[in-house]
């Protein structure tokens, strides 16, 4: 895209030093104007000393006003207009050069209505005072009157121009402006959901890890004694949890930590260049339906007495398999954590060609020891991954005995797909 020319060095010098370009402009009003009064009061006999005193007075108004036109450019256009109707009155010809001044500050400085309604005031008090000051003489009338509106509209003309084009630049500074705040706004969310999303699976890994292990580990424990074997198996199953967990958790955070370009883990400041550099963390697609049998197994491991139920043809998208595993994890922890001895735990899948729904329940006596006290993020966490496909997530006590979690999502075809 070709860009429009940068401006030259004179116009950036006059853009840093505004209040220098008002004095000159006033200036060149000015000096004329106490150059014709000074050579009044000294050479003009006859001239009344009072008109001479009410004009100084005029000019110095108007040079006044025509320093602040940037600030306030319709007072400065109505004392530049009066000032124009006293020059009609006193000499027979307005002070022109001010309403000029203030009809291009008022289309550049304010708005376009503005400065046409200035415009045809100014206009109209110039034809009058002409009038009047020529009386019933149509002809010099004319002559004078469409001569100051000639200037006059030239005079807006110019300013509304450069008016329009200051406010094009400015609105599209403020439109890339309002852009870029939305793009680090939008940056910023990612970045949270992003976040949020690490979160809850180094939950669902870690809990369900952890969980397993530590009722491995006491199972072990409690049969040592009686069968060194047993307990053997037990604490493989612990080590085979341990690095399951570990790969799961390097395989996530390896995502965050990969180069984009070579593909390795990023290096830390300072690290030896010589050193070779760190296996990059196995990639793998996120856990699914397909892999529900293996988690169970791992529940069933820790003497949790499981039963899978699966009715229908379950949905291929990815995001949302991926959310029916981790209800049935998240459940099963707690059921691991919380339930005092249930005799059976039932996990159904039902789904159809429109909805899924995911029910886990138990029959065991809750409890909450307090090392076990849970913090409800992977509930919580669970109802925002629901509600990414329009669904709904229920835990609370079942109706005679137990716990029950039921998670319900609700797409359509095309999404199951």
């Amino acid at each position: 895209m070709r860009l429009p020319t940068p401006p030259g060095l004179i116009r950036r010098f006059w853009a840093r030093h505004p209040r220098l370009a008002d004095i000159l402009l006033a200036g060149v009003y000015f000096v004329p104007m106490a150059i014709a009064l000074t050579v009044d009061s000294i050479l003009g006999a006859g001239v009344p000393q009072g008109m001479l005193l009410r004009g100084a007075l005029i000019v110095t108004a108007v040079t006044v006003a025509l320093l602040f036109r940037r600030r306030a450019p319709r007072l400065v256009l109505a004392i530049a207009a009066l000032g124009m109707v006293a020059g009609f009155a006193d000499y027979g010809q307005g002070q022109v050069l001010p309403v000029l001044l203030a009809l291009y500050a008022v289309a550049v400085y304010r708005d376009v209505p503005t400065a046409w309604v200035g415009f045809g005031a100014s206009a109209l008090l110039g034809g009058l005072s002409a009038w009047i000051n020529d009386g019933v003489s149509l002809l010099p009338w004319a002559a004078v009157a469409s001569q100051v509106a000639i200037m006059m509209l030239a005079a807006t003309l110019i300013g509304v121009n450069v008016g329009n084009g200051k406010r094009y630049v400015a609105a599209l500074v403020d439109l890339a402006a309002q852009l870029a705040a939305e793009r680090d706004q939008q940056a910023q969310l990612a970045r949270v959901s992003e976040r949020a999303r690490i979160a809850r699976e180094m939950h669902d890994i870690v809990a369900h890890s952890l969980s397993v292990m530590v009722a491995l580990a006491d199972g072990a424990h409690a049969i040592a004694p009686k069968n060194p074997e047993r307990s053997r198996e037990a604490m493989l199953e612990v080590a085979a949890a341990g690095r399951s967990s570990m790969h799961e958790m390097r395989r996530l955070l390896g995502v965050l930590t990969e180069d984009p370009e070579t593909g390795a883990a990023g290096r830390q400041g300072g690290r030896d260049r010589r050193e070779p550099a760190a296996v990059p963390a196995p990639l793998a697609p996120q856990p699914g339906t397909e892999q529900l049998v293996e988690l169970v197994e791992s529940f069933r491991s820790a003497k949790l007495p499981i039963r899978l139920e699966q009715n229908g043809r379950g949905p291929n998208n990815a995001g949302v398999q991926l959310t029916i595993y981790r209800i049935v994890q998240e459940s099963l922890t707690n059921v691991l954590r919380y339930s005092d001895s249930p005799t059976i735990v039932t996990v159904r899948i039902v789904a159809t060609s429109e909805r899924v729904e995911v029910v886990v329940a138990d029959n065991g006596l809750r409890h909450s020891p307090a090392p076990s006290q849970g913090s409800g993020r992977g509930i919580i966490g669970l109802q925002e991954r629901v509600a990414l496909y329009g669904g709904t997530l229920e835990a609370g006590p079942a109706a005679n005995r137990g716990w029950r979690v039921t998670g319900t999502m609700v797409f359509d075809p095309e999404e199951k797909a």
